[in-house]
């Protein structure tokens, strides 16, 4: 019968900070509101999100060899820590500029995070490695789901307000899990 949780500690720590990361991921989608909330045209946010795309490419990389030499556990937190002040980032803009940078830092982040939490997956999912990124897998899914229906409702109400407010949430969300993680 599959387990609701995994079996140590660090696998637990890992699939949390995934379920908190891709909620974000999926609240990401909501990035076409900037068309509405904040009134950029699509062809910016689209240029926005190609440079962001360029960047992500390259820090990949470049993240994925520094995880390797100096570990890849503080890299992933760090990316974490980036990727959510740049998303919180996002209610802050206000034109073309401050969502470049916003949006350029976030991917980066991501794109450096999946570099670093596939070396963490590797060294933590022990002899059961397969079931253990099938279980990330089904975590990115519903996180990525669940920021998707906020998204969701993000479009369709349609104000800055709204964002900020869906913003707030993943923030007080990754919060809370890391105030308990530091109780246990």
């Amino acid at each position: 019968m599959p387990r609701l949780m995994p079996d140590t500690r660090p696998q637990r720590v890992l699939a949390a900070s995934n379920f908190v990361y891709t909620v974000g991921s999926g609240l990401y989608l909501a990035a076409g509101d900037f068309t509405e909330a904040v009134h950029l045209p699509a062809g910016q946010v689209g240029l926005g999100l190609g440079i962001a795309g360029l960047l992500a490419l390259v820090s990949g990389v470049a993240v994925g060899h520094l995880a390797d030499r100096h570990g890849a556990r503080g890299i992933h937190a760090a990316t974490l820590v980036v990727q959510a002040l740049a998303t919180t980032c996002f209610v802050l803009a206000d034109s073309f500029w401050p969502f470049v940078l916003a949006v350029c830092a976030a991917a980066a982040a991501k794109a450096a995070g999946i570099a670093a939490r596939s070396r963490l997956s590797r060294y933590y999912g022990g002899n059961r490695l397969q079931e253990f990124r099938a279980y990330l897998r089904a975590v990115t899914n519903v996180g990525i789901s669940l920021g998707a229906v906020l998204a969701g409702w993000v479009v369709q109400v349609g104000t800055l307000t709204a964002y900020q407010r869906s913003t707030d949430n993943v923030l007080e969300a990754a919060i809370r899990r890391r105030q308990s993680h530091a109780r246990a």
